[in-house]
């Protein structure tokens, strides 16, 4: 018998909106766009009155930005920083915030590599009006950077990255203000209680509840470069302990400016997304990681060889629900999607979904779980994107398209694709091998059927997406 090909077809409309993701599907909203005002560093989160919120910065005026979504499209951006106060911008790294009861909390540091400082601005209203600029690090020498906060009960805590007056031997230091972020008291030493240096240019995550208060980052041990967690168990006023998340022992002579997210799931448990390296490939991997009995409960590879150069990945969980997102390559930089409603046990590498909705350079994604439904922003070159994915947008989606037909099936020469694919003129089809490489790449016209030789392609396993229009249906075929 001849070897056979097998083909997926992942038929895709605007956004690449629909996927199974063990027997559920999950659709991906039109892309809103903010323009105008930059698009490094992106974070999101929900306000208390059920609002995304978007923190950025713009790299050309050292300027943060943050905006509030009004029910359709965000509202004009605010800058956080005072005018004239230019703040740090990288496309890694930036601003953080926080949102607890009315309040939202954002941190950023001023420009100047070795002057700059870190500070926070709080909102009282939902992020409608913000105060006054407030100095968080008591720094006498050396030099901060790479901030991210929580906040518990109105304690607000800031972890930074310290270097010693000479920039060198840099750690994670802890400030927290008891005061809702009025003042901040001196920071102490957090990650040294590793006994190595902290990776010089990764940023950090710290989670708080009840009982913990944790830093992750990645840790530098003479270039191996994995993820720690240091932990405070007196509300952050010492750091004793610590975990090990990551022991793929990655080892790397520069900083590979990539850090992990964390998510404390219950009391006692953590989630953390990272990035490392694996027989030479950059791997994503999840870790939940159980405190109390210093162990591992699950490790999930989140990423896939047919997805390759993976990198930033953000965590967003609620109960069961998990979403992940990230940066990788497609036929381009897209951003990719992964999601779970039963734990980490639901995470399947076979239903990563490309939710970007155009070729071109797109990264450093953010997401965030609200009331059923996943929000994400990500850099889009100068401007940025923001999109929902919910099973609600699939199911609509489903109800106005019929399902795709792919005929004949077994095929050997010319593959037939009935496209009843609604709201788009022109469809993309890109046909992907399994080392991820794009072996057929062609905008067709949105006509009921479409026609592709697939003669010419040798055995293997493939994946071909179409895009364009508002809906994905799946078929799967076999070349002879």
């Amino acid at each position: 018998m001849k070897n056979s090909v097998l083909i997926t077809l992942l038929i895709t409309l605007n956004c690449i909106p629909i996927s199974n993701i063990k027997a559920q599907t999950f659709g991906v909203g039109n892309a809103v766009s903010i323009t105008g005002y930059g698009s490094y560093h992106p974070q999101i989160e929900i306000s208390n009155d059920n609002s995304p919120i978007i923190l950025w910065t713009d790299n050309s005026t050292k300027n943060v930005y943050f905006a509030k979504h009004n029910g359709t499209d965000f509202n004009t951006p605010i800058q956080i920083n005072p005018s004239g106060f230019d703040a740090q911008s990288y496309n890694w790294s930036g601003a953080d915030l926080y949102t607890s009861q009315d309040n939202v909390y954002i941190t950023f540091r001023s420009s100047g590599y070795e002057t700059g400082h870190i500070y926070v601005v709080k909102s009282e209203d939902n992020g409608l009006t913000f105060g006054d600029t407030v100095r968080v690090d008591n720094l006498t020498e050396g030099f901060g950077q790479y901030p991210d906060l929580a906040v518990y009960n109105d304690t607000v805590f800031v972890t930074f990255m310290d270097h010693d007056a000479g920039g060198q031997t840099p750690q994670y230091v802890v400030s927290r203000s008891v005061d809702g972020g009025a003042t901040f008291e001196t920071e102490v030493v957090a990650g040294a209680f590793v006994g190595d240096e902290a990776c010089d240019c990764c940023q950090p995550e710290i989670v708080v509840n009840d009982k913990y208060v944790i830093v992750f980052f990645r840790n530098n041990a003479s270039n191996i470069r994995d993820i720690k967690g240091v932990i405070s168990y007196d509300r952050g006023v010492t750091f004793t302990d610590w975990i090990s998340v990551d022991d793929h022992q990655w080892s790397i002579m520069a900083c590979p400016s990539t850090g992990p997210d964390a998510r404390l799931t219950n009391n006692q448990t953590t989630l953390t997304v990272y990035k490392t390296e694996e027989s030479g490939e950059p791997k994503l991997f999840l870790n939940e990681y159980s405190i109390p009995s210093d162990a591992s409960l699950s490790l999930t590879k989140i990423s896939s060889s047919s997805v390759p150069n993976v990198n930033y990945p953000q965590l967003a969980s609620s109960g069961d629900n998990i979403g992940i997102v990230w940066e990788g390559f497609s036929n381009s930089t897209d951003i990719f999607f992964n999601a779970s409603t039963s734990g980490t046990s639901g995470l399947d590498t076979n239903n990563i979904i490309n939710i970007t909705d155009k070729i071109g350079a797109q990264s450093k994604p953010d997401i965030i779980y609200y009331n059923n439904s996943y929000y994400v922003i990500y850099a889009d070159l100068s401007s940025l994107k923001f999109v929902e994915i919910s099973e609600a947008l699939a199911i609509n989606e489903i109800q106005k398209n019929e399902p795709l037909e792919v005929f004949p099936n077994p095929v050997k020469n010319l593959l037939n694709l009935k496209l009843p694919i609604t709201g788009a003129k022109n469809i993309q089809i890109v046909i992907i091998d399994m080392n991820g490489k794009v072996v057929y790449s062609k905008i067709h016209p949105n006509n009921e059927l479409t026609q592709i030789d697939v003669s010419t392609l040798p055995a293997g396993v493939y994946s071909v997406e179409a895009k364009g229009g508002n809906t994905t249906t799946k078929s799967i075929i076999t070349k002879l």
